[in-house]
């Protein structure tokens, strides 16, 4: 060994017993175990201005809710969630099985979930519980079933409106059964806020941030079309980037700078994505809703290019704090959509937002949803074929084009910049 010089008291077998022991002490040292996000929406009130969508109440009723999970681990939890309640919720009976077709659990994979050793939640008012740990291994792609069973009656308030996923609600305690007996199909997801893998296994997080294009307005329902879900399968095609997870945290409705539609983005910002755990990148598109909806709710709800970017620079800020890099997208043509939610003067707006988007140093880089989206003879608009009819989301063609947008070394190095 070169320029290794021994102690001069020490004998040369002292000296290899002591490398010898000090070596076999950092290979035996056991790698430590951590919680990632594989899966997480996000959460609302009561109130929904959107025409025949508005919450339920359970009670003796079962609740089996369908997901995908975008990570790996031997053990999962679920975090359940009254943000939004005015009681405490009290939940009889919750178990996590994976799923062998839809509702029905894969033989020998049931389990109950406990919370703080009990086999019960009640969460208080306002507050989010996270449940014990459960022996089950999971992988990417997996398909989860989380039955929920409301022997009280519940009070409608913390849920998810549009899912993008039929879940089922059946009489009675079935947490515990492999098929639900004379169920009923809902698209909303009540309480349940995400689930984490347990991993000793180095794993990333990216969060989609946005409004109803993230959360999958008229995607497919059932069909994994959101650009969140082509995302994953993207990451999942490329061996360098199989262990990055993606959590969708798109809200309809949801604003940039004002509460209607669920709280702001700025508000929920630090919830919903810093407080994702194991959260390493952000992918931030929101803002056409913050254009279009004075167009319906008047003159007073207006906004300036000013007050969004400063918006939009405080979420960079906020996640360059906490080690989180993040990307922002340029927001998609509308012309045409929903009178009188687009108008001349919202589309200079928007232009003034992406001008800005597309030359800014807040963020770690750019995605130019815009561009991969737009009509390139008329670029104030969808391509048709990326078109899903109401000139402001895209189908499940224009979905699949956002995602192709999405670079993936931004994932592998620092910046883009």
């Amino acid at each position: 060994m070169i320029g290794l010089r021994l102690p001069r008291r020490a004998t040369l077998g002292a000296f290899v017993l002591a490398l010898a022991a000090a070596g076999c002490g950092a290979e035996d040292e056991a790698p430590v175990a951590s919680w990632t996000a594989a899966w997480g929406t996000t959460m609302q009130g009561a109130d929904s201005p959107f025409p025949d969508t508005t919450p339920r109440s359970f009670s003796d009723e079962t609740l089996r809710q369908r997901l995908v999970v975008t990570a790996s681990g031997d053990r999962v939890r679920l975090r359940l969630s009254n943000l939004f309640g005015t009681q405490p919720l009290e939940l009889a009976e919750v178990r996590v099985a994976k799923e062998a077709s839809p509702f029905v659990s894969a033989p020998g994979t049931d389990r109950r979930v406990q919370f703080s050793g009990q086999p019960s939640a009640s969460i208080p008012p306002a507050s989010e519980a996270v449940s014990d740990g459960v022996d089950l291994a999971v992988s990417p792609g997996d398909r989860l079933l989380v039955s929920i069973y409301s022997a009280a009656t519940s009070e409608p308030a913390t849920w998810h409106p549009f899912s993008f996923t039929t879940h089922a609600v059946a009489t009675g305690n079935q947490a515990a059964s492999e098929t639900l007996a004379s169920p009923t199909n809902i698209t909303s997801t009540y309480w349940l806020a995400g689930v984490d893998v347990e991993s000793t296994e180095p794993q990333k997080v990216v969060v989609a941030f946005g409004d109803s294009i993230t959360d999958g307005s008229t995607s497919t329902i059932d069909a994994d079309k959101r650009y969140s879900d082509r995302l994953f399968a993207r990451l999942q095609a490329d061996p360098e980037t199989r262990m990055i997870a993606v959590v969708n945290q798109g809200l309809g409705g949801n604003r940039l700078l004002r509460d209607n539609i669920g709280p702001s983005a700025v508000s929920r910002f630090e919830r919903d994505v810093l407080g994702t755990p194991g959260v390493t990148h952000a992918i931030v598109l929101i803002g056409i809703n913050d254009i279009g909806m004075p167009g319906f709710l008047g003159e007073a709800e207006k906004v300036t290019a000013a007050q969004m970017i400063d918006g939009l620079k405080s979420l960079a800020d906020k996640a360059r704090a906490r080690g989180v890099k993040a990307f922002v997208g340029t927001l998609l043509p509308f012309e045409e959509a929903f009178p009188p939610y687009y108008t001349p003067e919202g589309e200079v707006l928007r232009q003034e937002v992406n001008a800005w988007i597309r030359g800014n140093t807040s963020y770690d880089g750019v995605i130019d949803f815009e561009a991969a989206v737009r009509d390139p003879e008329q670029p104030a608009k969808i391509l048709a074929s990326f078109d899903s009819g109401d000139h402001l989301h895209p189908n499940d063609a224009g979905h699949e084009a956002m995602a192709n947008a999405v670079p993936l070394s931004i994932f592998n190095r620092a910046a883009t910049r």
